[in-house]
């Protein structure tokens, strides 16, 4: 079996990769791509920022269902780097889990601010709206996720937006 050059083999990789799938089941994550993965190590790279493993140590606090301890953790993020968009996206995530919406529906809107092809948190925005009967918001949050996701050619994404959009329309 070929490694294609890294050290620690395919099949750490598959792992990595398959774990990273079940945390996007609770906090999305960006599709990765060749260039978000380090070649030395085999390992993908969720970013570059500073704070990353806090970051990473708030996802693992959502997946155990603990997520005021996850918000707590984003929070302590946000008040370090004001400007660190996955802080804001990841804590209204959490913040949805616990159904304050309006909490949620602030913070996704803030990571937009802060990154504006910050695809998966107009989606989540959108959903919040949809839940709220925000039809109108909801519908315009996720065709702009569309565009972006489209843009950014995370097919998986696109086509789950596409298909959200669809039932909303009232076509499934």
């Amino acid at each position: 079996m070929v490694n294609h050059g890294y050290p620690l083999g395919r099949s750490l990789l598959s792992i990595a990769m398959a774990m990273l799938g079940a945390l996007s089941l609770v906090f999305p994550l960006p599709l990765l791509t060749q260039d978000m993965v380090d070649s030395e190590r085999s390992l993908p790279l969720l970013g570059d920022h500073p704070l990353e493993e806090r970051l990473i140590d708030g996802m693992d606090e959502g997946i155990k269902k603990n997520y005021r301890g996850a918000i707590a953790i984003f929070t302590e993020l946000i008040l370090l780097d004001p400007s660190y968009a996955d802080a804001y996206f990841n804590r209204g995530i959490a913040r949805a889990r616990i159904a304050d919406y309006q909490g949620a529906i602030t913070d996704h809107s803030q990571a937009i601010t802060l990154n504006p092809q910050l695809a998966e948190a107009y989606k989540a925005r959108g959903k919040i709206y949809w839940q709220l009967g925000e039809q109108a918001q909801a519908i315009a949050d996720l065709e702009a996720a569309l565009a972006l996701f489209s843009d950014q050619e995370n097919l998986v994404s696109q086509r789950e937006a596409w298909e959200q959009l669809q039932t909303w329309h009232g076509n499934p």
